[in-house]
């Protein structure tokens, strides 16, 4: 049941819980013991691994532990550690650290297993220690590989697990989910973002998609659109890994939102599936999305109507991909024609109402 009245959106300030901004402090035996909540009373970590660390914003720090009972019984656990734990930049990983605490627990969309959230108040900052999805046998997917049309049937069957778990529904009027759309736009004037587009990013798309100032007020006219569900919004293929059952699991909730469902599901279709692969199995991979809907309880859009929106829903994943600057070039420069590819085949920003 809905808890706030409709359009208001609840400023919610955050449990607080310890975010230690030291690695060193994250790792240690003596706090990771109070802080995992699979580590019993009667237990203590003897001894902490590390066995890997890689950086894109975010710390990803992959740990083992060895924990013994009273018994001097020992065994070992695997997890992974995000967040920041430099100077550097001012993100503070709120919107996942929040997304794995409320959200992902809440609606049941198959993700990592999360064992610690902590949020600084003071700043924002949050750090997760969750599932080390290798180390459980999980395999993350890429760019650089064919994208299985059974696989891509599964994770549109968990975005629209999520969306009608969040559909319509007050609770997620919350400031950490407000839509980032507009604001988005605002933050990437029409010179920097004619810059980006000059870059070579854009070599394969069609002329008409590299005029900054069209692609912003395309942006302006996606925000317009009602929302109707929390999106996870960024909804490619490095975002995505088969678990040890070899189910598709969705993970990066950084920037998580309310928006309309089409968003998540034209962003997807455009991207993990190669342009000739889209175009063959779009229609039934939609009817399939708009099955799963119906069968999680949402009443079911009319067809024209998800066509349309699907059809037009294509901007936010091509902002994108080219405000981006994190990203290997080389995944860059796959994503840019496929989605390039959709917006051209749908004539999106013409129909969107872009001149």
């Amino acid at each position: 049941m809905a808890t706030a009245e409709r359009g208001k959106v609840r400023d919610v300030t955050p449990a607080e819980d310890p975010a230690p901004r030291d690695l060193d402090d994250v790792l240690s035996p003596t706090w990771l013991g109070a802080a995992l909540d699979d580590v019993g009373d009667n237990e203590r970590i003897v001894d902490v691994i590390r066995t890997d660390h890689s950086q894109t914003l975010a710390h990803k720090v992959r740990f083992v532990v060895v924990v013994e009972g009273t018994d001097g019984t020992r065994r070992t656990r695997t997890y992974c550690v995000k967040g920041h734990f430099d100077a550097s930049g001012t993100e503070t990983l709120l919107t996942e650290t929040l997304a794995y605490r409320e959200l992902v627990s809440t609606v049941g969309v198959r993700s990592p297993r999360v064992y610690y959230t902590g949020i600084e108040a003071s700043s924002g900052r949050g750090i997760v220690i969750m599932d080390d999805v290798v180390a459980d046998g999980g395999r993350f997917l890429s760019a650089h590989e064919p994208y299985a049309i059974d696989t891509c049937r599964d994770t549109l069957r968990e975005l629209a697990r999520l969306h009608a778990a969040t559909w319509a529904d007050d609770r997620w009027a919350v400031d950490w989910l407000t839509p980032r759309i507009s604001n988005m736009a605002e933050l990437f004037p029409a010179a920097v973002l004619a810059d980006l587009l000059a870059d070579g990013r854009g070599a394969n798309v069609a002329a008409e998609f590299l005029d900054a100032e069209r692609l912003q007020q395309a942006m302006h006219l996606t925000a317009g659109v009602p929302a109707t569900c929390v999106i996870h919004a960024d909804t490619h293929s490095g975002n995505v890994y088969l678990d040890g059952d070899r189910r598709a699991c969705w993970l990066d909730w950084q920037i998580a939102q309310r928006g309309h469902w089409s968003i998540d599901v034209s962003y997807h279709l455009s991207t993990v599936l190669d342009i000739n692969t889209r175009r063959t199995h779009e229609v039934d991979l939609l009817r399939g999305y708009l099955d799963d809907l119906e069968s999680f309880g949402v009443e079911r859009p009319a067809w024209d109507e998800a066509w349309l929106r699907y059809t037009l829903g294509f901007t936010w994943g091509y902002f994108l991909w080219v405000i981006t600057r994190i990203s290997s070039r080389e995944v860059v420069l796959v994503h840019m024609p496929r989605i390039g590819a959709a917006l051209e085949d749908h004539n999106t920003f013409v129909r969107l109402g872009v001149h």
